[in-house]
């Protein structure tokens, strides 16, 4: 599972219980502050034994990673030129062996405040980001790349992992991202994409993703079974 739980979110509850529910081996977290961080480790004292967080200047920089299976060879690495945010290596013991982890929370689609301008503008940057971890990365081990890319489908950080062999895992469901306003005291959805991805490499393969309707953060839950 990869989740954004967004650092301002001030009803944490259901969205613990939308990671309690789905009850995936590895769950990759972005945007977590200590508040956050005391809210999982308390709640998964017991469903995971393996608990792993870096906590950011930046509250949306925080990352944490809750598994059940053995986690080594874990390390974070600096955001790159233009980016915001950290990027973190681990590497996860399976049955099958040795799968190694990208958690990436990819600079977000902001220039200068302004929204429209950093549509622009970033995906350059998320490419670069993309292509400064990957080159970080043990070339010999499965891989898995997986979080916030701040781009959907199409973007160019997703094209380059294509290029080299990676495939995203296609997703049921809905967007993995909203922008919501209050209309009439009723919420609707203004924004909405799917910009939270779960990347397979050569070697690996993910049957039919999904996006999980729960929680209380701007993004969704996406899950995926990887082989």
């Amino acid at each position: 599972m990869t989740y954004n739980v967004n650092h301002g979110n001030r009803e944490p509850r259901s969205s613990l219980e939308a990671i309690a529910d789905a009850d995936a081996d590895v769950v990759l977290l972005q945007e977590v502050t200590p508040r956050w961080q005391a809210a999982l480790a308390d709640r998964f004292a017991d469903q995971y034994p393996v608990h792993v967080f870096h906590l950011h200047a930046r509250n949306a920089g925080g990352l944490a990673v809750l598994s059940k299976l053995p986690v080594g060879g874990e390390e974070l690495f600096a955001p790159p030129e233009g980016g915001w945010f950290p990027a973190q290596r681990l590497v996860v013991t399976t049955e099958a062996g040795d799968v190694q982890i990208l958690h990436v929370h990819l600079r977000p689609a902001l220039d200068g405040g302004s929204w429209f301008k950093g549509f622009i503008t970033t995906p350059p940057v998320r490419a670069h980001e993309i292509a400064v971890h990957l080159a970080a990365l043990v070339p010999t081990l499965p891989t898995v790349i997986a979080g916030d890319f701040n781009e959907d489908a199409h973007g160019l950080a997703l094209a380059y992992l294509a290029e080299r062999g990676f495939h995203r895992t296609e997703t049921q469901g809905p967007p993995s991202w909203h922008y919501t306003e209050l209309l009439d005291g009723a919420a609707w959805d203004v924004l909405k994409m799917d910009i939270d991805h779960i990347v397979v490499g050569p070697g690996l393969s993910a049957g039919q993703g999904l996006v999980v309707d729960a929680g209380t953060s701007d993004h969704r839950p996406v899950l995926a079974t990887i082989d």
